[in-house]
């Protein structure tokens, strides 16, 4: 396996030896690869968001190892804030944490905080701003003159700049319309393969999921229910039911053929995949 971020026996408390104490994760190993966009899913309350943290040393776990590169980011305590540049952290409703005056500056932060010349600044901001959807005319605005979906895009823009070897994201696209949507999750298998990174994406969307990614990582009751590849997650729609979470409705659609005689076979769990079934079933003269 390629993996460049991998957890070990992860544990987080919140609270620990108080009276309002709470496992948020419980013993916890998962790896993520290089190339790849890894699916985050689970129920509110599950674990999700607290990973998340973990995984560039916003919070230090309470036991268990992350790692990168195969080296543990807490090794050196000192140093932690240099993780945050390898793996780029976009929180939810990231607009929020836009400061500058222009988008341009925004954008050009992290790339400059890492040292590099204004020259090297300005061709990350740019490529960064291509890859999130920003045209030219809007770099030298200032970031609260944008729509909340610009906003969005400048936020991911000025993680994406620094270039990090793994980019996390949680729920980037909530609050979009389809277009936003698609333009800002299409960016990221752009950046996977131009890269070489790992992205993972966190989302209530079973039909983003299902889209976007390549792998998922199934979340409950603060432990890993289940890894695999989105064909083998998606195929046991009853197994994602059964711990609270939804399926795409594209897969509702097909259940319900098959419980009409309809018989399809293939990638049940996107508007493409059962196109496909239903021609084949449909040349195979079958209806």
């Amino acid at each position: 396996m390629n993996e460049i971020l991998k957890i070990e026996n992860l544990s987080y408390v919140y609270g620990k030896g108080t009276p309002f104490e709470k496992v948020a994760l419980d013993n916890v190993s998962v790896s993520f690869e290089k190339g790849k966009i890894t699916g985050l899913i689970g129920h509110t309350g599950s674990g999700k968001s607290t990973l998340v943290n973990l995984l560039n040393g916003l919070y230090k776990p309470t036991s268990g190892t992350v790692y990168l590169d195969g080296k543990d980011i807490w090794e050196n305590p000192k140093e932690i804030s240099k993780i945050r540049f390898k793996v780029g952290l976009v929180m939810q409703y990231p607009e929020y944490q836009l400061f500058d005056e222009t988008v341009r500056a925004d954008i050009g932060f992290g790339p400059r905080n890492l040292g590099l010349s204004e020259a090297e600044v300005e061709e990350r901001v740019l490529e960064a701003a291509r890859f999130s959807g920003i045209g030219d005319d809007l770099l030298d605005k200032s970031p609260f003159e944008l729509s909340g979906g610009q906003k969005r895009r400048v936020a991911i823009a000025g993680i994406i700049a620094m270039r990090p070897d793994v980019l996390v994201l949680d729920e980037p696209a909530a609050g979009l319309d389809p277009r936003g949507r698609r333009e800002i999750l299409g960016s990221l298998r752009d950046y996977a393969n131009r890269m070489n990174a790992s992205v993972i994406l966190v989302s209530h969307s079973m039909e983003d999921m299902a889209h976007y990614c390549d792998n998922v990582v199934v979340m409950n009751s603060a432990k890993v229910y289940r890894t695999g590849t989105v064909n083998e997650i998606f195929s046991d729609a009853e197994g994602l039911i059964s711990v609270g979470l939804d399926v795409p409705m594209i897969s509702r659609v097909a259940k319900e053929l098959t419980s009409r005689g309809i018989a399809l076979e293939g990638e049940l769990y996107t508007v493409n995949g059962v196109k496909d079934a239903i021609l084949r079933y449909v040349k195979e003269g079958k209806r």
